[in-house]
């Protein structure tokens, strides 16, 4: 009887240090993450001096131009993360998709604020932006994507370099102090010194980074206080999240950009 007792507790204590390993084991992968590889403290970015800037390309798409920054490819530590991420070179949106574009393709436009169709859509989830991109593509014939959070963050830090003034300043971002509380019409504002416009400020931007259904908001808005605006800072939104503060910005890649093409 004492030993079938010894054993029972034996096979108790088994299953209770085995159980212990198994819940304990993300605890101390994290543990030792954070000592072998530790997550980056800054956002650095790494450009590839070796080539030049992709030329930039305009798309003419129903009617609407559509203007696409080159951006050459690096490699870039995002705050926070602890892989280094290498970008090829490719295309982002001079602005954030206006309400004219999106009207062009969707046939329709959802955004609260519509004093000009040169204000950037808003109002859309991200959901909706997919099934735009996806319309846009087969309309013109290119493929285009929604950003990445490390596309945005990149081009982001890369048009600080060697710019005259900050990424909040008032010449260049709409925010809650200077924007009377609404969305403004694209390319008001001094661009960074890719120029790529309304990086932060006006309207937030979807980006397809995250943990579906959950993404990286980031740029902040017209109603961010001037103070919260930070290129490293993002929100998390749910996909299905329609808000008159959040809108979208295009990237494409080099083999689909086709110079000064019309649809």
């Amino acid at each position: 009887m004492k030993r079938n007792i010894k054993i029972t507790v034996w096979i108790i204590a088994a299953v209770v240090l085995l159980a212990g390993i198994i819940l304990g084991a993300p605890v101390i992968k994290s543990y030792v993450d954070d000592i072998l590889n530790p997550p980056f403290d800054e956002t650095s970015i790494f450009p590839d001096e070796g080539r030049e800037s992709p030329a930039d390309t305009t798309i003419v798409v129903n009617g609407v131009a559509v203007k696409m920054i080159g951006v050459k490819g690096g490699k870039i530590n995002c705050k926070g993360r602890r892989k280094t991420i290498e970008l090829d070179d490719f295309y982002i949106g001079e602005t954030e998709v206006t309400q004219e574009l999106w009207m062009a393709i969707m046939g329709e436009n959802p955004s609260v604020h519509q004093d000009s169709m040169q204000c950037p859509v808003e109002n859309v989830d991200l959901l909706e932006c997919v099934e735009f991109v996806h319309k846009l593509d087969s309309v013109s014939g290119i493929e285009f994507y929604i950003q990445s959070y490390p596309e945005w963050l990149y081009v982001a830090h890369l048009g600080r370099r060697d710019a005259d003034s900050s990424c909040n300043e008032d010449s260049m971002s709409w925010y809650k102090e200077n924007s009377d509380s609404i969305p403004h019409p694209v390319k008001l504002k001094k661009p960074n010194a890719l120029g790529v416009y309304d990086m932060i400020g006006n309207v937030s931007e979807w980006t397809l980074s995250g943990s579906d259904p959950l993404f990286f908001v980031v740029g902040g808005s017209y109603e961010t206080e001037k103070e919260c605006l930070r290129i490293d800072g993002y929100d998390i939104d749910h996909a299905s999240v329609k808000m008159e503060s959040i809108g979208l910005r295009l990237v494409c890649f080099l083999k689909t950009a086709q110079k000064q093409t019309e649809y």
